[in-house]
C-alpha cells in the first residue's frame, strides 16, 4: 500500500501504539509506561518533567497542546470537516508534538527518555488515507521520523466496536463506517513497515485479555 520509500531516521527509545479505536492502545501504553517505572501511576499530561528517575513519558495523539485540542473538538462535531483538513491538522499537531521544546517527544528523546506514544503517523496513514488521497496522506507524513518500535495491536472490528459501545460518548471517527475501513488500511500499513525493516513492528492479537497482552508485551522488552 505504500507509495513512498520509507528510509526516514528511526528515533531509539520511541514506541508507539497503534490499532483501531477499541483496540486497547491507550491502556496498554499506560501499562507499559507503568512497568518501565516501576508501578508509578502514568501521567495525566505529557511532561518531560514528570518522568521518572527511569526515565519513561507516556504521551498521546492528538496531544494536549492547541494543536491537540482543536483537533478532538472538531472531531467532536457536530461541524463537518473535510477528511483532508483533518489530515493536515492531524501532521501540525505531531510536528508540535516531535518538536516542541522541553515537552516534545525529540526534547524527550534527547533528555535520554524513554517516550511511549499511543498514536503516531500510522494512525494517520489508516485513518485520513481512508477518506482522503491515500499518496497525499502518506507524502504529508513522509516528513516525520520513525519509532524505533511499533507496537500494533490486531483487535477484530467487532471487538473494538463492542468496546467502543460502552463509551458514553464517542467521536466522529468512532463508527463502524470509519473503522471497517481503516482497519484493512491498518494491516496494509503496518505490513509494509515490518518488510521495510527500519521500524521493529510487534503484531499482537488484541482479542487477548489485558493481562495476557501486558504480558506479551513486557516480553517484547525483557528481551
Amino acid at each position: 500500500m505504500l507509495t513512498l520509500p520509507w528510509h526516514n531516521p528511526v528515533l531509539p527509545g520511541f514506541i508507539v501504539f497503534e490499532g483501531l479505536d477499541g483496540a486497547g492502545t491507550t491502556t496498554q501504553a499506560k501499562l507499559l509506561w507503568e512497568y518501565f517505572n516501576d508501578g508509578a501511576p502514568s501521567l495525566e499530561t505529557p511532561s518531560l518533567e514528570g518522568a521518572s528517575p527511569n526515565g519513561a513519558v507516556h504521551t498521546w495523539e492528538p496531544t494536549d497542546f492547541l494543536t491537540g485540542r482543536t483537533i478532538r473538538t472538531l472531531l467532536d462535531g457536530p461541524e463537518y470537516v473535510e477528511p483532508w483538513t483533518l489530515a493536515l491538522l492531524f501532521a501540525a499537531d505531531r510536528h508540535e508534538h516531535l518538536y516542541r521544546p522541553v515537552t516534545g517527544i525529540k526534547a524527550a528523546l534527547d533528555a535520554g527518555k524513554t517516550v511511549i506514544s499511543d498514536r503516531y503517523l500510522f494512525s494517520s496513514l489508516a485513518y485520513q488515507g481512508a477518506f482522503a488521497d491515500f499518496a497525499a496522506v502518506e507524502s504529508l507524513n513522509h516528513q516525520f521520523p520513525l519509532p524505533e518500535h511499533l507496537i500494533f495491536i490486531d483487535t477484530p472490528r467487532d471487538t473494538a466496536m463492542h468496546r467502543l459501545s460502552g463509551r458514553e460518548k464517542r467521536d466522529s471517527l468512532e463508527n463502524e463506517g470509519v473503522q471497517e475501513r481503516a482497519e484493512l488500511l491498518y494491516r496494509e500499513v503496518v505490513s509494509d513497515f515490518r518488510a521495510g525493516g527500519r521500524v521493529q513492528v510487534h503484531w499482537l492479537d488484541g482479542g487477548l485479555d489485558v493481562a495476557a497482552l501486558a504480558g506479551q508485551i513486557r516480553n517484547v522488552f525483557r528481551r
